[in-house]
């Protein structure tokens, strides 16, 4: 997992919750999707991308990195 909160899965890269940044984290590779488990704890669930190169990314996943600094993004506010 890299500091962007994302996996390398062959050659494509996938968004996890920000919290398991620094952890090793467990992936399972399926026809369709792509899941990857915290533990024995299921993180995140992304369709799989066909292409290489691309990204899957789900702004769900950054929202409690948006919370502690909202000038991450550009153009992010924190209610």
């Amino acid at each position: 997992m890299d500091r962007y909160a994302q996996v390398r899965v062959r050659t494509n890269r996938y968004s996890v919750p920000v919290g398991l940044i620094g952890r090793t984290v467990r992936v399972i590779l399926h026809a369709s999707e792509v899941v990857v488990y915290d533990g024995g704890k299921e993180a995140a669930r992304h369709e799989r991308l066909i292409a290489k190169g691309q990204a899957r990314l789900e702004v769900d996943h950054y929202l409690e990195a948006l919370v502690r600094k909202p000038g991450a993004v550009a153009g992010a506010t924190a209610p």
